[in-house]
Protein backbone atom coordinates (compact mmCIF):
# COMPACT_ATOMS: atom_id res chain seq x y z
CA UNK A 1 0.00 0.00 0.00
CA UNK A 2 1.52 3.39 -0.88
CA UNK A 3 1.29 5.85 1.87
CA UNK A 4 1.96 9.66 1.50
CA UNK A 5 2.88 12.16 3.91
CA UNK A 6 1.70 15.74 3.29
CA UNK A 7 4.61 18.33 3.30
CA UNK A 8 2.23 20.48 5.50
CA UNK A 9 2.35 18.02 7.95
CA UNK A 10 6.06 17.32 7.83
CA UNK A 11 6.03 21.48 7.62
CA UNK A 12 4.43 21.18 11.38
CA UNK A 13 7.01 18.47 12.34
CA UNK A 14 9.75 20.66 11.64
CA UNK A 15 8.66 23.40 13.46
CA UNK A 16 7.61 21.82 16.62
CA UNK A 17 10.68 20.48 16.37
CA UNK A 18 12.67 23.47 15.93
CA UNK A 19 10.63 25.37 18.70
CA UNK A 20 10.03 23.09 20.90
CA UNK A 21 6.31 23.26 21.51
CA UNK A 22 3.28 22.35 19.89
CA UNK A 23 2.27 25.79 21.16
CA UNK A 24 4.31 27.70 19.53
CA UNK A 25 4.46 25.30 16.63
CA UNK A 26 0.66 26.71 15.97
CA UNK A 27 1.55 30.42 16.29
CA UNK A 28 4.33 30.55 13.76
CA UNK A 29 2.55 28.81 11.35
CA UNK A 30 -0.88 30.04 11.62
CA UNK A 31 -2.39 27.21 12.94
CA UNK A 32 -4.78 25.79 16.38
CA UNK A 33 -2.46 23.80 18.62
CA UNK A 34 -5.45 21.40 18.21
CA UNK A 35 -4.99 21.52 14.34
CA UNK A 36 -1.54 20.66 15.17
CA UNK A 37 -1.95 18.34 17.12
CA UNK A 38 -4.24 16.43 14.79
CA UNK A 39 -1.91 16.88 11.78
CA UNK A 40 1.03 14.65 14.27
CA UNK A 41 -1.35 11.79 15.22
CA UNK A 42 -2.22 11.91 11.03
CA UNK A 43 1.69 11.45 10.65
CA UNK A 44 2.21 9.14 13.15
CA UNK A 45 -0.37 7.13 12.08
CA UNK A 46 0.87 7.03 8.55
CA UNK A 47 4.24 5.88 10.24
CA UNK A 48 2.60 3.69 12.31
CA UNK A 49 5.11 5.33 15.17
CA UNK A 50 5.24 8.10 17.41
CA UNK A 51 7.58 10.48 16.30
CA UNK A 52 7.40 12.72 19.67
CA UNK A 53 7.97 12.12 23.75
CA UNK A 54 5.58 14.70 25.12
CA UNK A 55 5.54 16.07 28.58
CA UNK A 56 4.22 19.02 30.88
CA UNK A 57 7.51 20.83 30.16
CA UNK A 58 8.96 19.64 26.47
CA UNK A 59 8.67 17.86 23.67
CA UNK A 60 11.57 15.64 22.30
CA UNK A 61 11.93 13.01 19.33
CA UNK A 62 11.92 9.41 19.56
CA UNK A 63 14.20 7.14 17.39
CA UNK A 64 11.98 7.46 14.75
CA UNK A 65 11.48 10.91 14.79
CA UNK A 66 14.97 11.19 14.59
CA UNK A 67 14.92 9.57 11.20
CA UNK A 68 12.27 11.23 9.93
CA UNK A 69 13.96 15.04 10.41
CA UNK A 70 16.22 14.23 7.84
CA UNK A 71 14.42 13.43 5.20
CA UNK A 72 11.67 15.70 6.35
CA UNK A 73 14.39 18.47 6.04
CA UNK A 74 14.97 17.69 2.75
CA UNK A 75 11.75 16.82 1.59
CA UNK A 76 10.53 20.45 2.81
CA UNK A 77 13.90 22.28 1.34
CA UNK A 78 13.18 20.41 -2.29
CA UNK A 79 9.26 21.70 -2.26
CA UNK A 80 10.38 25.16 -1.61
CA UNK A 81 12.84 25.41 -4.52
CA UNK A 82 10.60 24.19 -6.94
CA UNK A 83 8.02 26.83 -5.55
CA UNK A 84 10.28 29.52 -5.70
CA UNK A 85 11.32 28.37 -9.09
CA UNK A 86 7.83 27.49 -10.54
CA UNK A 87 5.11 29.38 -9.01
CA UNK A 88 6.63 32.93 -8.67
CA UNK A 89 8.30 34.56 -11.97
CA UNK A 90 11.87 34.01 -11.77
CA UNK A 91 13.91 37.12 -10.72
CA UNK A 92 16.98 38.49 -11.88
CA UNK A 93 20.04 41.23 -12.13
CA UNK A 94 22.76 41.73 -8.95
CA UNK A 95 22.43 41.62 -5.44
CA UNK A 96 25.33 43.35 -3.29
CA UNK A 97 25.26 42.30 0.19
CA UNK A 98 27.40 43.38 2.98
CA UNK A 99 28.16 41.42 6.11
CA UNK A 100 30.59 41.06 9.23
CA UNK A 101 33.38 38.61 8.55
CA UNK A 102 32.43 36.10 11.23
CA UNK A 103 29.32 35.80 10.29
CA UNK A 104 29.22 35.81 6.44
CA UNK A 105 32.01 32.91 7.00
CA UNK A 106 30.11 30.93 9.37
CA UNK A 107 26.47 31.25 8.67
CA UNK A 108 25.70 32.86 5.18
CA UNK A 109 27.26 30.08 2.74
CA UNK A 110 24.75 27.36 3.22
CA UNK A 111 21.87 30.23 2.85
CA UNK A 112 23.22 31.63 -0.06
CA UNK A 113 23.81 28.70 -2.03
CA UNK A 114 20.37 27.38 -1.32
CA UNK A 115 19.10 31.05 -2.60
CA UNK A 116 21.10 30.67 -6.12
CA UNK A 117 19.85 27.05 -6.31
CA UNK A 118 16.28 28.91 -6.65
CA UNK A 119 17.63 31.71 -8.16
CA UNK A 120 19.89 31.12 -10.41
CA UNK A 121 19.66 34.35 -12.84
CA UNK A 122 20.78 36.26 -9.59
CA UNK A 123 24.21 37.24 -9.23
CA UNK A 124 25.48 37.27 -5.64
CA UNK A 125 28.22 40.12 -4.70
CA UNK A 126 28.87 39.73 -0.58
CA UNK A 127 31.99 42.03 0.64
CA UNK A 128 33.23 41.57 4.48
CA UNK A 129 34.01 44.20 6.91
CA UNK A 130 33.90 45.77 9.67
CA UNK A 131 29.94 46.78 10.80
CA UNK A 132 30.55 50.56 10.65
CA UNK A 133 32.58 50.89 7.84
CA UNK A 134 29.94 48.68 5.82
CA UNK A 135 27.05 51.57 7.26
CA UNK A 136 29.19 53.89 6.03
CA UNK A 137 28.95 52.12 2.66
CA UNK A 138 25.49 51.66 2.66
CA UNK A 139 24.34 54.88 3.40
CA UNK A 140 26.76 56.00 0.25
CA UNK A 141 24.36 53.36 -1.89
CA UNK A 142 27.45 50.79 -2.29
CA UNK A 143 24.96 47.90 -0.80
CA UNK A 144 21.33 46.60 -1.29
CA UNK A 145 21.33 45.11 2.27
CA UNK A 146 23.63 44.47 4.71
CA UNK A 147 24.00 42.81 7.81
CA UNK A 148 25.81 44.45 10.78
CA UNK A 149 26.58 43.88 14.30
CA UNK A 150 23.69 46.87 16.26
CA UNK A 151 25.59 49.07 18.58
CA UNK A 152 24.85 51.86 20.51
CA UNK A 153 26.33 54.59 18.13
CA UNK A 154 24.88 52.92 15.16
CA UNK A 155 23.35 55.62 13.05
CA UNK A 156 20.51 53.59 11.52
CA UNK A 157 19.03 50.09 12.54
CA UNK A 158 16.88 47.27 10.85
CA UNK A 159 15.50 44.14 11.66
CA UNK A 160 17.19 42.22 14.06
CA UNK A 161 17.47 38.77 12.95
CA UNK A 162 20.28 37.07 15.45
CA UNK A 163 21.41 36.76 18.62
CA UNK A 164 25.61 36.40 18.88
CA UNK A 165 27.12 34.75 22.24
CA UNK A 166 30.45 36.15 23.03
CA UNK A 167 33.45 34.14 24.71
CA UNK A 168 37.08 35.13 25.12
CA UNK A 169 39.19 32.51 23.40
CA UNK A 170 42.63 31.23 23.79
CA UNK A 171 45.21 28.30 24.07
CA UNK A 172 43.42 27.46 27.00
CA UNK A 173 46.22 28.24 29.82
CA UNK A 174 45.77 31.38 30.23
CA UNK A 175 44.63 32.69 34.31
CA UNK A 176 44.87 36.67 34.62
CA UNK A 177 44.73 38.38 38.23
CA UNK A 178 43.23 41.78 39.10
CA UNK A 179 46.85 43.27 38.94
CA UNK A 180 48.02 41.49 35.56
CA UNK A 181 47.27 43.49 32.25
CA UNK A 182 45.52 41.45 29.57
CA UNK A 183 47.00 40.60 26.20
CA UNK A 184 44.38 41.52 23.30
CA UNK A 185 44.20 40.41 20.08
CA UNK A 186 41.78 42.26 18.52
CA UNK A 187 40.17 44.89 15.30
CA UNK A 188 41.00 48.40 14.68
CA UNK A 189 38.90 50.81 15.63
CA UNK A 190 35.36 50.78 15.10
CA UNK A 191 34.63 47.64 15.98
CA UNK A 192 31.94 46.37 17.98
CA UNK A 193 34.01 43.34 19.09
CA UNK A 194 36.70 45.48 20.31
CA UNK A 195 34.23 48.11 22.19
CA UNK A 196 33.35 44.94 24.27
CA UNK A 197 36.26 43.47 25.22
CA UNK A 198 37.91 46.84 26.45
CA UNK A 199 34.20 47.83 27.80
CA UNK A 200 34.18 44.43 29.95
CA UNK A 201 37.69 44.69 31.40
CA UNK A 202 37.55 48.24 31.82
CA UNK A 203 34.39 47.80 34.07
CA UNK A 204 35.87 45.21 35.75
CA UNK A 205 39.36 47.57 36.44
CA UNK A 206 41.14 44.82 34.82
CA UNK A 207 44.13 46.44 32.53
CA UNK A 208 44.75 45.15 29.07
CA UNK A 209 47.17 46.34 26.28
CA UNK A 210 46.74 45.46 22.45
CA UNK A 211 49.15 43.39 21.43
CA UNK A 212 47.43 42.10 17.71
CA UNK A 213 45.59 44.48 16.05
CA UNK A 214 44.36 43.07 12.54
CA UNK A 215 41.06 43.36 10.63
CA UNK A 216 41.52 39.94 9.07
CA UNK A 217 39.63 37.57 11.52
CA UNK A 218 42.24 34.40 10.25
CA UNK A 219 44.95 36.34 11.37
CA UNK A 220 43.49 37.52 14.52
CA UNK A 221 42.31 33.64 15.25
CA UNK A 222 45.97 32.53 14.20
CA UNK A 223 47.59 35.29 16.71
CA UNK A 224 45.26 33.86 19.52
CA UNK A 225 46.21 30.36 18.87
CA UNK A 226 50.14 30.82 18.77
CA UNK A 227 49.21 32.64 22.24
CA UNK A 228 50.16 35.76 21.32
CA UNK A 229 46.86 36.93 23.24
CA UNK A 230 43.11 36.07 24.13
CA UNK A 231 40.49 37.23 21.97
CA UNK A 232 36.43 37.24 21.31
CA UNK A 233 35.07 34.59 19.23
CA UNK A 234 31.19 33.57 18.38
CA UNK A 235 30.15 31.28 20.57
CA UNK A 236 28.98 29.15 17.99
CA UNK A 237 32.10 29.28 15.85
CA UNK A 238 34.81 28.49 18.64
CA UNK A 239 34.17 24.47 18.04
CA UNK A 240 35.17 24.52 14.44
CA UNK A 241 38.62 26.37 15.33
CA UNK A 242 41.23 23.98 16.17
CA UNK A 243 43.82 25.02 18.63
CA UNK A 244 41.47 27.90 20.83
CA UNK A 245 39.27 27.15 23.82
CA UNK A 246 36.84 28.99 25.07
CA UNK A 247 38.23 30.83 28.69
CA UNK A 248 35.67 30.52 31.55
CA UNK A 249 35.48 32.56 34.99
CA UNK A 250 39.00 30.46 36.22
CA UNK A 251 40.68 32.92 33.56
CA UNK A 252 39.99 35.95 35.63
CA UNK A 253 38.32 37.02 32.61
CA UNK A 254 34.51 39.12 33.01
CA UNK A 255 31.49 38.17 30.93
CA UNK A 256 30.61 39.41 27.97
CA UNK A 257 27.45 40.57 26.44
CA UNK A 258 25.80 39.44 23.32
CA UNK A 259 25.65 40.91 20.52
CA UNK A 260 22.50 41.46 18.13
CA UNK A 261 22.85 41.19 14.40
CA UNK A 262 20.59 43.07 11.96
CA UNK A 263 19.68 43.27 8.90
CA UNK A 264 19.08 46.25 6.98
CA UNK A 265 17.74 46.54 3.41
CA UNK A 266 17.82 49.44 1.13
CA UNK A 267 14.62 50.78 0.97
CA UNK A 268 14.95 53.37 -1.78
CA UNK A 269 16.23 51.04 -4.07
CA UNK A 270 15.38 47.74 -3.37
CA UNK A 271 14.97 45.23 -6.13
CA UNK A 272 12.29 42.29 -6.10
CA UNK A 273 15.83 40.26 -6.05
CA UNK A 274 17.13 41.94 -2.59
CA UNK A 275 13.59 41.57 -1.19
CA UNK A 276 13.29 38.10 -1.61
CA UNK A 277 17.33 37.24 -0.30
CA UNK A 278 16.12 39.64 2.25
CA UNK A 279 12.93 37.25 3.42
CA UNK A 280 15.11 34.19 2.49
CA UNK A 281 17.87 35.05 5.27
CA UNK A 282 15.18 35.92 7.53
CA UNK A 283 12.98 32.45 7.12
CA UNK A 284 16.40 30.22 6.74
CA UNK A 285 17.95 31.86 10.38
CA UNK A 286 14.25 31.80 12.12
CA UNK A 287 14.01 28.08 11.29
CA UNK A 288 17.15 25.96 10.88
CA UNK A 289 18.01 24.87 14.40
CA UNK A 290 21.29 25.20 13.69
CA UNK A 291 21.19 29.32 13.22
CA UNK A 292 18.32 29.62 15.69
CA UNK A 293 18.61 33.01 17.40
CA UNK A 294 19.21 32.54 20.65
CA UNK A 295 17.25 33.51 23.98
Amino acid sequence: MIRNIDTDILRSFLTIYESGSFSIAAERLGRTQSTISQQIKKLEDILGNDVFIRNNRSVSLTTEGEILLSYARKIISLNDEVCGRITKPDISGTIRLGAPEAFAAHHLPDILVQFAKSHPSVGLEVHCGLSHHLIDDFEKGDFDLILVKRDNKMRIYGNKVWHETLVWAGQGTEQFRMDDTVPLVLSPNPCVYRSKMIDALDKKQIKWNPVFTSSNMTSRIAAARSGLGVTVIPKEMLNSIHGLVALGEKSGLPSLPPIEIDLIINQEKSSDAATRLAEHIVFALENNPSMRMAG
